[in-house]
């Protein structure tokens, strides 16, 4: 159990650091509101694409990496839905 859960809560804060790390680079460059969406829809296609991975690993249930692919998008989806509704809303 105690796995699990260190493997979602590493999953959540590696997920949000690299999620700073792209938005980052979008907001650094002149044109942000173009930049941002490409880096949005990157991010949710590698979501999906992470989400699928775990979905094959509870097929296999492998359950640490399981938590860990699971919990990885979270915090990139909650936050790109966020800076996407602020910057064309």
């Amino acid at each position: 159990m105690r796995e699990r859960v260190v493997a979602a809560i590493g999953g959540l804060v590696i997920g949000h650091v690299l999620w700073l790390l792209a938005i980052t680079a979008a907001i650094n460059t002149s044109d942000v509101s173009f930049w941002v969406l490409i880096v949005s829809v990157v991010i949710i296609g590698l979501s999906a694409g992470v989400a699928l991975l775990g979905w094959r690993a509870y097929q296999r249930k492998q359950q640490v990496r399981t938590a860990f692919l699971w919990a990885l998008p979270i915090a990139p989806v909650l936050m790109t839905i966020a800076v996407l509704g602020v910057t064309y809303l």
